[in-house]
């Protein structure tokens, strides 16, 4: 797909990326993956560099519309009680709610912060580590789903979107709990799970930049009314088409619905919708991929004038810190100390974060 870029890596040539956090919930990286858009299925991750917990792992019939991604953001806030310093993610249009509702939010609790931008753009191939959980989800999740998916068909969302968020919350829930190999480049704390971590962080002597906030707080609601107010695009198909399928889906005994089974299930379905309702059925889109959902241009527009009204984070020398801390330049201003990789940067580095260790008593 980048013929360019595989030349390059074969002649030792490819520019390899770095980036440092500070610490637990310094940052969010968000991304959408559009593999299996060719499916109809629409992925979105987000993940705490630091940690490398996966915030959410998404699928729906789009992942264009910025609502729904601001959306995901906050099911994310009210189910942990806390944001985190800033966001970052490409510069598509899809993220410009989550990033002016996240800034919205912030400086709501903190009007010192009025002005600024709390979120950071990253340019292509700058966007880092949510590429590499597609890497991972490419060649540990993918294999065998996409042979169920293919068909020349339009493939039933109501059954294969349901069924493919629980493959992805166990996968999701399975990275979370594992800790990574060990990487000698990285400082990051590798010994424990991404969970172990996040919730945990003074026994790995690191620090935890979450901002608590209470789920049901003014300026989260205000921030859902103003960049994510209630949509048919949250409809996973037609209400009146849902009712029939869930009668119908009653009809065949509610059979359990797996990798094994998921094919069968659907034909079966689609047969009774067929014999009872061919001429409704007809009319509908079975799809549930509504390409008029897929994007909100007028929203857009206005967010992304909003978006430029505000100032940007400042950023360091080299533009290797992606987080929040000292308006965005790094943790020399918190206390404690900043430890960097024993390398003097002489070889080349996939990816080197800092830790801002906690003082020992």
């Amino acid at each position: 797909y980048e013929p360019d870029l595989v030349r390059a890596r074969r002649k030792g040539k490819y520019k390899r990326q770095k980036f440092w956090a500070a610490g637990v919930n310094d940052v969010w990286c968000a991304d959408q993956h559009d593999k299996w858009k060719r499916f109809g299925l629409a992925l979105h991750v987000c993940v705490d560099p630091f940690s490398g917990k996966i915030k959410w792992l998404k699928v729906w019939w789009t992942n264009n519309n910025p609502r729904l991604i601001f959306s995901y953001y906050l099911e994310c806030v009210r189910e942990g009680g806390y944001i985190c310093m800033v966001t970052q993610s490409d510069l598509g249009s899809e993220n410009f709610c989550m990033a002016k509702g996240h800034t919205y939010i912030q400086q709501a609790m903190n009007p010192d912060l009025f002005g600024t931008l709390q979120h950071r753009w990253r340019r292509e191939k700058k966007n880092v580590q949510p590429e590499i959980v597609w890497s991972n989800v490419q060649w540990r999740f993918t294999p065998g789903f996409e042979d169920i998916l293919e068909s020349p068909h339009n493939i039933f969302k109501w059954i294969f979107i349901l069924w493919m968020q629980a493959e992805l919350n166990v996968y999701q829930l399975s990275v979370n709990q594992t800790a990574k190999h060990h990487q000698k480049h990285k400082v990051v704390p590798q010994d424990g799970a991404p969970d172990d971590i996040k919730e945990f962080p003074e026994l790995y002597r690191a620090h935890d930049f979450r901002i608590n906030i209470d789920p049901n707080a003014e300026c989260l609601k205000e921030a859902e009314r103003l960049y994510a107010p209630p949509d048919r695009l949250y409809e996973l198909v037609p209400p009146e088409f849902a009712k029939s399928a869930e009668y119908y889906y009653g009809q065949l005994g509610r059979p359990e619905i797996t990798r094994n089974t998921v094919w069968n299930v659907y034909m079966d379905l689609l047969v009774m919708f067929k014999e009872n309702m061919m001429h409704v059925v007809e009319g509908w889109n079975l799809t549930a991929y509504n390409k008029n959902f897929d994007e909100d241009h007028e929203l857009v527009e206005e967010v992304r004038r909003e978006i430029q009204a505000e100032e940007t984070l400042m950023i360091d020398g080299e533009d290797c810190y992606i987080g929040g801390v000292n308006d965005g330049l790094g943790p020399e201003a918190v206390d404690g100390e900043v430890e960097w990789s024993d390398s003097d940067s002489t070889e080349e580095i996939d990816i080197i974060h800092a830790t801002l260790l906690i003082p020992e008593e």
